[in-house]
């Protein structure tokens, strides 16, 4: 019986911290619009990667006056110049601020750093370095889901030491070599987002 009571005692008091502890998950998916890249041949011409629908996710929680969580994005674009496909890849944590606006609306600005894949036949190294800028709003529509919008800049180190075979338009008698025109590649995307308060 003793040991029935000390039982109880513990899962009483674990109870107790865990309700204490709990913050509230932020879990949202996103519909973007992101731009940017450029690729650079062998005979000086530049070809920029086609702007394109992109997707994300983010799973973030409460700290302090703002959220902390993961952030993912997916965008496969084209070169349609050259006749090439890229597929690129974002992986970060990120840590935002929150501040409160009329009618229960917020903005934030946040940043993020990790890293990226891209897989692309002009690249070897598909691994890099990756960081964020992002800031945007969040509109209310029920006590769990919120309407967001947002900008955000991303940048990753990418592999320009490496080039592919590609395909200029029939007119050009030349041949065609090309990768990443500086170790650095810059995007931009604007996205609207639900989020999903558990």
């Amino acid at each position: 019986m003793k040991a029935l009571k000390k039982w109880l005692l513990v899962a009483l008091v674990l109870s107790g911290t865990v309700t204490q502890s709990h913050a509230e998950v932020y879990l949202t998916p996103w519909l973007n619009f992101t731009g940017g890249g450029e690729l650079e041949s062998s005979d000086g011409s530049n070809f920029d990667i086609e702007p394109s629908a992109s997707y994300s996710l983010s799973a973030e929680t409460d700290f302090q006056t703002g959220r902390i969580g993961m952030f993912y994005a997916h965008q496969s674009s084209d070169v349609s110049e050259v006749q090439l496909k890229s597929s690129i890849q974002y992986l970060m944590f990120q840590s935002s601020i929150y501040y409160a606006l009329p009618n229960d609306a917020y903005s934030y600005i946040g940043v993020g750093v990790g890293g990226s894949y891209i897989d692309a036949n002009w690249v070897d190294n598909s691994t890099g370095f990756a960081a964020s800028i992002f800031g945007g709003f969040e509109y209310p529509i029920t006590n769990s889901i919120r309407l967001t919008t947002q900008a955000r800049w991303l940048g990753t180190v990418v592999d320009n030491d490496t080039a592919a075979a590609c395909n200029l338009p029939s007119s050009s008698t030349n041949g065609c070599i090309v990768q990443f025109k500086t170790d650095w590649m810059n995007q931009f995307t604007v996205g609207i987002g639900v989020v999903m308060r558990y």
